[in-house]
């Protein structure tokens, strides 16, 4: 009898775990249908045929769904390695790395990441995984770039926010049928390369 309730309750989980998934994956594709983070959960709950009241049954506040979002694209990532892809001893393999992985990343899970932090007020007050994993991987490679480049902190930073934009434009020609992936992941291999060649300082 204890198992068949361990059972149940463990059921009842799932079935919570789910719904919460259910709700981030669409709130998920109505910011790539938007283009906008700005969502609203009524929005969500009328397409997905709930009550608002349920959403926030799950998630206090829109933040903490946009937080969720963006928590589920983080894990995706790092499952894809993106942590190990900056740990090159060189700037242009670990930022070449890094850029095919967000490139695969966006043409295949959306640009939620990239809407979402645009937004400056959301990219301020938005914590959660997806900003401690972003800031870790901007600093080393911005590290690097200071490095090589010869640059300070803030233009070095600089440098990778400007090179991040290359995958981004790939993924979004790649979305739009615009370009293959293969021809998009040969793009930003070639633009991220020359682009660092071009800013070394002279010999």
């Amino acid at each position: 009898m204890a198992d068949m309730t361990q059972k149940g309750e463990g059921q009842a989980r799932m079935r919570a775990a789910d719904r919460a998934a259910m709700m981030v994956e669409e709130a998920d594709r109505q910011i790539n249908l938007r283009r906008s983070a700005r969502i609203a959960p009524a929005d969500i709950a009328g397409d997905l045929g709930i009550s608002r009241s349920l959403i926030y049954s799950y998630f206090a506040d829109p933040s903490a769904l946009l937080v969720a979002v963006l928590d589920r694209h983080a894990r995706l990532l790092t499952d894809a390695g993106i942590e190990q892809a900056v740990g090159h001893a060189d700037f242009i393999s670990s930022m070449i790395d890094c850029s095919l992985i967000y490139l695969d990343h966006v043409v295949d899970h959306g640009a939620a990441i990239e809407l979402c932090f645009r937004d400056k007020w959301l990219a301020r007050n938005l914590d959660g995984t997806m900003r401690t994993l972003g800031n870790s991987i901007y600093r080393r490679l911005a590290r690097q770039a200071r490095c090589e480049l010869n640059y300070s902190v803030h233009d070095a930073l600089g440098v990778v926010q400007i090179l991040q934009a290359i995958p981004e434009e790939g993924a979004r020609l790649v979305r739009n049928g615009d370009i293959s992936i293969d021809v998009a992941r040969g793009l930003c291999r070639r633009l991220v390369t020359a682009s660092i060649e071009e800013l070394r300082p002279a010999a």
